[in-house]
């Protein structure tokens, strides 16, 4: 029986695992993260326009920074105030120089609104399955 190994003749065995594609159950902070990401950058934008003539717009602006700055992305509030606003842009009148932005405010409010529903019918889900299941009935 040998007492030392010989070092020379060893080998290092390395297993790769494709990289797993993660649905939207498991990026459910990351999608609210994004959401809250939009929203603010809409914000951002609908404060460089000039909208303090219309009262209803800018009462919606004041309700959507309330919100984003308590962070509640998945709330009532939220989904109401961005239905609103997005109602509201559609019909605004701008100078040429504006419109560029509007667009894009009118899309990261949009992705926001979209991503506030989804992770609500992600976690809705899950609830109606754990009851079906029997859990926490």
């Amino acid at each position: 029986m040998p007492t030392n190994v010989p070092t020379q003749n060893n080998h290092r065995v390395a297993l790769f695992f494709p990289e797993q594609s993660r649905d939207d159950f498991d990026r459910l902070e990351e999608l609210t993260a994004n959401g809250l990401r939009a929203a603010r950058s809409a914000l951002e934008g609908l404060q460089d326009l000039s909208i303090q003539n219309d009262r209803g717009l800018f009462a919606d602006l004041v309700k959507l920074r309330t919100v984003l700055e308590r962070r509640r992305l998945l709330s009532d509030q939220f989904r109401n105030t961005a239905a609103s606003l997005l109602l509201r842009l559609e019909h605004i009148e701008l100078s040429d120089n504006d419109t560029a932005g509007l667009d894009q405010i009118i899309r990261d409010l949009n992705d926001a609104h979209n991503l506030s529903h989804r992770v609500c019918d992600l976690l809705s889900a899950e609830q109606d399955v754990g009851w079906h299941r029997g859990i926490r009935r």
